[in-house]
């Protein structure tokens, strides 16, 4: 069985060590863009802050993909499906054929039509050479305006100004992560930030990106204020690349369209990671990546076998320093029936959320004290109606949970 796998990341190496477990007699063939080994890319951020240095990076040494028989193309891109001749041509010409293939091209990061947006000092941050980019442009006591304050667009922030320079963001919405905060955990965050040395504009509209005598020297808002920095960061979310697969014919939406075996509309066409849709839903974050690299691997070995029925959507991550945890429906509308229990300390903050003595929300901000007992619970629909004053204590050590 030749098993061909588009997309060397967090998907595609997944799932080629899943199928090297399942099918020791394969052969497994990678196809990667980028000219290096897979490195998680969540860890662009230690390397542009000097955390990690570049050979920290990588997940596996060359001598990995050899030692458990995978074949690494890297540096090149497949150009063309050609799903019924089970052949795709790379683009520097090479043809490979398939008995199965795994679609897990990611997503390349979104530039919004602003004006400027496309001239000198404007950048973005999804690889190892946009990172070395960055690196090579720091002026220690400068600022960086960075556009979008999500995750990637805050912690890009923290790094660069822990290279000595100093950062404004600019938001959009009307707070910070507004799809993992509330509004009292993203005040705190604010006010994190600002403490950092970080400042945040939110409820900001960026108008056009301003010209300066090297390039890009900041942006201008709709409301006329004018964020001025070295150069621009944008880090206004990603798009899945479909492209490909589009040309294929093979179904997209926003994203390559899945079932629930993560087969796609064309015969033993798979697909898994950033690049996919799943029942209208596309993910871009780590979790339901390898989720779902499991399970179209499991199919590619032996189809039918495995179904992948959705993430919860969760981010437990270390923002700019401050552990959070945020799952499921944290901002629920006053239609819906749900029981909201709030604890606040100085710097740490509990949000539970519960349907019917159901957990149907968590946020966790400045604490890790019942992470892992409220996941559980929240994922296998356990009742804690009996302990939900309990869960107003910030000091309650979830032991009997």
């Amino acid at each position: 069985m030749k098993y061909l796998i588009a997309g060397g990341w967090t998907a595609g190496t997944a799932a080629a060590q899943h199928l090297r477990k399942l099918d020791s007699s394969s052969v497994i063939t990678i196809v990667d863009a980028e000219p290096v080994s897979y490195y998680p890319r969540p860890d662009l951020i230690d390397y542009l802050a000097g955390r990690k240095s570049r050979d920290q990076l990588f997940v596996h040494a060359i001598s990995w993909y050899g030692e458990n028989r995978i074949t690494l193309i890297s540096g090149r891109r497949i150009t063309h499906i050609h799903a019924t001749e089970h052949q795709v041509v790379v683009d520097d010409g090479t043809v490979l054929s398939y008995d199965r293939l795994l679609l897990a091209t990611g997503a390349s990061p979104f530039v919004p039509p602003l004006p400027g947006a496309d001239q000198a000092g404007v950048f973005t941050l999804r690889t190892l050479s946009d990172a070395d980019t960055l690196l090579a442009h720091i002026v220690p006591g400068a600022t960086v305006v960075v556009v979008g304050g999500g995750v990637l667009g805050l912690e890009a922030a923290r790094s660069l100004v822990e290279q000595g320079m100093k950062a404004t963001v600019i938001e959009f919405a009307g707070r910070l992560l507004p799809n993992q905060l509330d509004e009292r955990s993203a005040e705190m965050l604010m006010e994190h930030l600002r403490s950092l040395g970080i400042t945040t504009l939110v409820g900001a509209e960026s108008q056009e990106i301003v010209l300066g005598e090297r390039g890009a020297a900041g942006v201008l808002l709709k409301d006329s204020r004018l964020a001025q920095g070295e150069f621009v960061l944008l880090s206004t979310g990603v798009r899945p690349n479909v492209t490909v697969a589009r040309e294929a014919g093979i179904a997209t939406g926003r994203g390559v369209q899945v079932d629930g075996s993560m087969q796609t509309s064309a015969p033993d066409v798979y697909a898994a990671g950033d690049v996919i849709e799943h029942r209208g839903r596309v993910y871009g974050i780590i979790p339901p990546c390898l989720e779902q690299a499991g399970v179209a691997a499991q199919n590619m070995v032996s189809p039918g076998t495995a179904t992948y029925e959705g993430s919860i959507m969760s981010s437990s991550l270390k923002t700019c320093g401050i552990d959070v945890l945020s799952m499921g429906n944290v901002n629920p509308t006053q239609e819906q029936h749900v029981q909201v229990i709030q604890a606040q300390g100085q710097q740490t903050y509990r949000k539970v959320v519960l349907e019917n003595g159901i957990i149907v929300g968590i946020i966790l901000y400045g604490t890790t004290n019942g992470a892992q007992q409220l996941q559980q619970a929240m994922r296998s629909h356990t009742n804690v109606a009996t302990f939900q004053d309990r869960l107003a204590d910030l000091d309650w050590d979830f032991a009997g949970m």
